[in-house]
């Protein structure tokens, strides 16, 4: 419930500063752009909380720890933002991704600090499925012909830090999936034809939640 409640607010916090990149732009003081509460906060708020709180209860179910359900929830939460921003404008800000970075360096460093025996594990881990997931990509980016952007390259080296490689690679094979049915359920529908291009972005966020929803 601790865990599930302070990374409900954690996750409405980061939306909030995306929202303020959008909003207020990038220079300025963030804090008085963070604190009021209005009725669309206070809806993004219940539904952080009351999703980080469903989703710590499911990963207590699979037996994760509290750093490791921390580290999903804060990647997922930032995810959405990105998955609109790319669905809107076909673009992936570095600053989100950078945000993901932070947290991410945070909780290693928690992760080193209550398992110091593992330290060798966890830096492989973590520099291992960033740099595999970010080169798979990348050769994908090559290959088609820069058809997949390099946001969408980035962000996979960056689920990679977070996810490690092997889930990673799931969530790779279930955003392709994903954007093959829409993007042949749209040609059906000959709302796009064959050589229109997609956003990946929302594909990615669906295929990191689905493949965390099921525990793979």
């Amino acid at each position: 419930m601790i865990v599930g409640t302070g990374t409900g607010i954690l996750c409405y916090l980061l939306n909030m500063l995306c929202r303020y990149d959008e909003e207020a732009g990038k220079e300025g003081n963030r804090l008085p752009y963070l604190l009021p509460m209005d009725r669309k906060r206070g809806i993004t708020l219940a539904v952080c909380l009351a999703g980080c709180t469903g989703m710590t209860w499911l990963f207590a179910q699979y037996q994760y720890g509290p750093l490791k359900s921390i580290r999903y929830l804060l990647l997922l939460a930032v995810l959405y933002p990105i998955a609109w921003k790319d669905a809107r404008e076909k673009r992936i800000p570095n600053r989100w991704l950078a945000y993901i970075l932070a947290c991410r360096m945070v909780l290693f460093i928690a992760e080193i600090l209550c398992f110091p025996d593992m330290w060798l594990e966890n830096i492989a881990f973590t520099l291992f499925g960033g740099a595999i997931s970010g080169a798979v990509f990348f050769v994908a980016y090559v290959l088609s012909r820069h058809a997949i952007g390099m946001g969408d390259v980035k962000l996979f080296a960056v689920i990679g830090l977070c996810l490690g490689f092997r889930t990673t690679y799931l969530v790779m094979i279930m955003s392709l999936v994903f954007s093959a049915l829409y993007g042949v359920g749209m040609v059906l529908r000959k709302k796009k034809s064959m050589k229109d291009e997609i956003a990946f972005g929302p594909f990615i966020a669906a295929g990191t939640f689905i493949t965390l929803l099921i525990g793979a």
